[in-house]
């Protein structure tokens, strides 16, 4: 097995040839419990366990490192990021069968998060080494095992227990006016959300009960009826990941636009089931268009990075709109961006809940799409088609923008948001135009 000098050369071997490949951050999880509890010769046992575990199930062009005391990472050529991941949740699926019911003193149990990444595409080892970081944190927190209990440790039952400090929990909601963390207990339905959403979004209080329904009845109808299926789910325990954008009516009774990202940490002996995450306000976020009120391409990237940790179906939808520089020239930039505000509200109605939009940069949008097949994709197509060129009036022209509208659907988010956006842009150069008003 490799140390981190011989996985720096070996990446960057990789990085010099352009051989595109995939890796594996692998956290061995409760190694300091183990330490603690039964001794470091135990807990030595048990990582040299799991890793005989981990190389007996490595293809013949693997490679694995220890690069810090319970990290290690696996370098796989030929395997990409979903056959990876299938394989090292059997691997520890078999370790946490094989080790349960007191067949071992700990349960054999580890956290991991894949990345594929191609040089020659444009990605970054910094890219690299932060996906798989947090993926495999993502995981660790969404997959955790309880280790058997001591019979004397001492336990606090779960209505005692508060989710978080309040103060601490104030103190991180401050410093953020655009950020909004909450916490949700699902098993008592008792929530914490901090002053600044209490403020902006005029909610009764900062420990509301029933903050699922409160928070539904701000959000858009049109909206309503997505955010409530996504969220039944989180709560009933069949995802444990929620990522949506979505409009919210605030406190001057305008509707906002949303991005909510959040975990489902399932609950323990001593400690409840929780919803737990963060909401932005795209109307006074730093990486919001000024025009459009989208995300801009900063956004942009950070939500395709966001698909990459859950293995889910992905579409997405690329448009872009013709003739705004001759508007600009004709008109000045403020009929430009005029026309670019229109058709941001248009492509809003069009998702309505389904997508996130973003304006990626110039006269193109990006509109991001969870659990949805290409038919469906190509529907929300075909109605951008229709409705996105609808006449803007620029002075007593009614001026109708030529639009391209291209879309891609992955079974899984496996590459780097640079590749993704390359291929976008190359459908769209290739896309046939929808007419609109020619200006002589």
């Amino acid at each position: 097995m490799g140390n981190r000098n011989g996985f720096d050369r070996h990446v960057e071997q990789l990085w010099h040839k352009g051989d595109p490949f995939t890796c594996a951050y692998i956290d061995i999880d409760h190694l300091k419990h183990c330490n603690d509890r039964f001794g470091h010769a135990e807990g030595n046992r048990y990582i040299l366990g799991i890793c005989r575990t981990l190389s007996e199930t490595m293809e013949h062009d693997e490679m694995l490192f220890r690069i810090g005391g319970d990290e290690f990472v696996l370098i796989s050529l030929s395997a990409n990021e979903t056959e990876l991941e299938q394989r090292l949740e059997q691997v520890r699926a078999g370790l946490i069968e094989a080790s349960s019911g007191g067949k071992a003193p700990m349960i054999g149990s580890f956290s991991f998060g894949c990345s594929r990444v191609d040089p020659l595409a444009g990605d970054t080892r910094r890219q690299m080494t932060m996906d798989a970081d947090r993926k495999m944190y993502r995981y660790k927190l969404m997959h955790r095992v309880q280790q058997p209990k001591d019979d004397d440790a001492p336990q606090r039952p779960i209505v005692d227990q508060l989710p978080c400090n309040d103060r601490v929990f104030q103190a991180i909601s401050m410093s953020s006016e655009t950020r909004y963390p909450f916490i949700l207990n699902l098993d008592t339905g008792e929530s914490q959300w901090s002053v600044n959403a209490v403020r902006d979004f005029d909610l009764p209080s900062q420990h509301p009960f029933n903050s699922l329904g409160m928070w539904l009845a701000r959000v858009h109808p049109e909206d309503r009826d997505n955010v409530r299926a996504e969220l039944d789910m989180v709560i009933n325990g069949t995802w444990h990941f929620h990522y949506m954008q979505y409009r919210v009516m605030d406190a001057t009774g305008k509707y906002v636009l949303c991005d909510c990202t959040g975990y489902r940490l399932d609950g323990t002996d001593t400690e409840p089931s929780m919803y737990v995450g963060i909401i932005i306000n795209r109307s006074l976020a730093d990486t919001t268009d000024s025009v459009t009120g989208l995300g801009d391409i900063h956004a942009l990237v950070n939500a395709i990075g966001e698909m990459r940790r859950v293995a889910r179906e992905a579409g997405f939808i690329a448009i872009k709109v013709d003739g705004i520089a001759e508007v600009n020239a004709r008109f000045g930039f403020d009929a430009g961006d005029r026309v670019l505000a229109e058709s941001a509200a248009c492509l809003m109605d069009c998702s309505r809940g389904k997508g996130r939009l973003f304006r990626s940069t110039g006269p193109t949008f990006v509109a991001l799409f969870d659990e949805l097949g290409p038919e469906a994709i190509d529907e929300i197509a075909n109605d951008i088609e229709r409705f996105l060129g609808s006449p803007v009036l620029i002075g007593s022209l009614e001026y109708q923008p030529p639009i391209r509208v291209a879309t891609l659907h992955l079974d899984g988010v496996d590459r780097q948001p640079v590749s993704i956006l390359n291929e976008l842009k190359a459908l769209l150069g290739k896309a046939v135009q929808v007419p609109g008003t020619k200006l002589d």
